[in-house]
């Protein structure tokens, strides 16, 4: 019969103390481990060298194309070639001061004119004064939001009054070696060459016809 032995009280507690650092040690090892795990799974992960467009580039814009506006509006005439500018001049025949709203182009007698923009056709008329038998044409566009354009003088014309069209469109033929082009908003003639350079959002004349954080 084997008899037990009673341990020491003194014995018990040298026992506990020597398994007490074991224990604190255990736990700090443990604390560290997932201290690091959750620092991993934190961390983005490592891209490396992999090439742009594979999900490898870091840069935030990568695969966004830049915004670039398209005209509103396009010349009238294939073959472009400013003659006179709209705006303030000297008059070659009184030596004063003039305004001039239209643009003048050179152009080929029996050229293409086209129209500028998407629309309809409102007015097909003589020029002032004019006899309407023998005088050449103007065509006058309505493009919305109070825009016209104004093309002329033409020879033969190939459009009417209520016909929607399109930019591009023929208008119809240019009747001598010089084309006018005319752009007003709401009735106030513009630099035709606002219209024909810039796209339509940079008209201050429109800001208040577009809705609201539209720029």
């Amino acid at each position: 019969m084997v008899r037990a032995h009673a341990m020491h009280p003194r014995s018990v507690l040298t026992s506990l103390a020597l398994s007490i650092p074991i224990v604190v040690v255990a736990l700090a090892c443990s604390r560290d481990e997932a201290s690091a795990d959750a620092t991993d799974e934190a961390q983005p992960p490592d891209l490396g060298d992999a090439a742009p467009g594979e999900g490898g580039s870091t840069d935030p814009f990568a695969g966004i194309e830049a915004l670039h506006p398209e005209p509103w509006a396009a010349w009238p005439v294939e073959y472009v070639d400013p003659e006179v500018f709209a705006g303030w001049r000297i008059s070659p025949t009184t030596g004063k001061y003039e305004r001039r709203e239209a643009l003048r182009l050179r152009v080929d007698a029996g050229a293409f004119v086209l129209a500028i923009a998407d629309g309809k056709v409102i007015a097909v008329e003589a020029g002032a004064g004019e006899d309407p038998g023998e005088a050449p044409l103007f065509v006058t566009v309505d493009h919305g939001q109070g825009i016209e354009s104004r093309l002329g003088p033409l020879s033969e014309v190939g459009v009417h009054p209520h016909l929607p069209v399109t930019r591009g469109t023929q208008l119809g033929l240019a009747a001598g070696r010089g084309l006018e082009l005319s752009v007003s908003v709401d009735g106030v003639a513009i630099d035709p060459l606002l219209a024909l350079r810039q796209p339509l959002y940079r008209w201050p004349a429109q800001l208040r016809r577009l809705p609201a954080g539209a720029l």
